[in-house]
């Protein structure tokens, strides 16, 4: 017979009383609950395993579709032998292969996208580093605009001060050429007591010391707004004029060509700073202005690369422009000019750099354009 104390409890369940019930009780809950954790952490596990086997591509996706019907077909003839078994299993490590290769593929495709995406962060910058050029440009433009504006009202007070001078000019020259005449009404006038030949000797010499400071003061100004004028080329010197344009000599070659298109329009472009352009410039326009033709000269700056003399003729032009033009070449060259005949590479209406000459007739008017540039001889 057992003798079961207040302190002993027995673990027969039939012997169990209210607490002990309780505490399997609890005992069960936790374990369901515990239970309940290990089955959702096992549902997240697969949710998450589904969602990265979606992320793969329909190649991956297709390769598990022939797997999985390469595994039926398998099944469905596992009574052939084991060399189906073993061809089968080769078939599932080729799989794997490939589904190993598509991952890879996977990865090497983000990895491009990647560096697609830096790169296109990189054109961004560059994009916005162009834009500041742009800007930074346009205000060079504007300033370069209001430089051009200031170097015309310059040149428009320039021209009123040559006017002012050669009206001085006139005047001394009118002056000087009244004082014979005062002093033949001197001399007649030289048996009044009051005045006698000394007198009017002197005042003759005042004068024409007058007439002199007049003339060299008209000279100095007219010289110190000589770079100021917006004529940009030069007289021609001795050996540069042409013959036509010398009193006493014979026309010509050259002239005597061209004579024949007289009236033909031209532009005279001159690129600055190149040597010997001026001179020659100036040569190339006293020779068409001989010849009848209508030349206007500009001087042509922000440009490079231009070598010899190039004529150009407007697209559309009259055969009567091109034969002028091919004239002109060919009556240069026995000259000594290094000239060609070529095309303007643009819009005739557009061109780089700047112009400095007349406003009217416009640069870009003439059907014939003779650039200037390095080594013209």
């Amino acid at each position: 017979m057992t003798i079961i104390g207040p302190e002993m409890r027995s673990n027969n369940f039939a012997s169990m009383d209210i607490d002990q019930l309780r505490g399997w009780a609890a005992f069960m809950d936790r374990a369901m609950i515990v239970s309940l954790a290990a089955v959702i952490a096992a549902v997240m596990a697969l949710g998450a395993s589904t969602w990265l086997s979606f992320k793969f591509g329909g190649a991956v996706r297709a390769h598990e579709h022939s797997m999985l019907d390469k595994y039926k077909a398998m099944e469905n003839h596992s009574a052939q032998g084991d060399q189906d078994v073993v061809t089968a299993r080769d078939r599932v490590v080729a799989l794997e292969k490939e589904v190993s290769e598509a991952r890879e593929r996977a990865t090497a495709l983000e990895q491009e996208v990647s560096k697609r995406q830096g790169g296109a962060a990189a054109l961004e910058q560059e994009v916005s580093a162009a834009q500041g050029r742009t800007v930074a440009l346009e205000q060079e433009l504007s300033a370069m605009r209001e430089r051009t504006a200031a170097l015309e009202r310059e040149a428009s007070a320039a021209r009123e001060r040559s006017a002012a001078f050669e009206r001085v000019a006139r005047e001394a020259n009118e002056r000087a050429a009244r004082a014979p005449r005062e002093s033949a009404a001197a001399s007649e006038k030289s048996q009044a007591p009051q005045i006698d030949a000394a007198e009017i000797q002197q005042r003759l010499a005042d004068l024409g010391k007058l007439v002199r400071e007049a003339a060299a003061r008209t000279a100095e100004p007219a010289q110190a707004s000589a770079p100021e004028a917006p004529r940009p080329v030069s007289a021609p010197g001795p050996s540069e004029t042409p013959a036509a344009s010398r009193e006493g000599q014979p026309e010509s070659p050259v002239v005597a060509t061209l004579r024949k298109y007289a009236g033909t329009k031209a532009a005279v472009f001159v690129i600055q700073p190149v040597a010997d352009a001026q001179a020659v410039g100036s040569a190339i326009s006293a020779y068409l202005s001989d010849a009848g033709w209508a030349p206007e000269t500009w001087t042509w700056t922000g440009v490079a690369g231009i070598f010899g003399v190039v004529v150009l003729i407007k697209e559309g032009s009259d055969p009567a422009t091109n034969e002028a033009a091919s004239a002109f070449v060919e009556a240069l060259r026995p000259a000594g000019f290094n000239v060609t005949k070529g095309d303007w590479p643009a819009n005739w209406s557009r061109f780089r750099g700047m112009l400095d000459g007349p406003q009217t007739p416009g640069p870009t008017d003439a059907p014939i354009r003779i650039v200037i540039g390095s080594k013209p001889r």
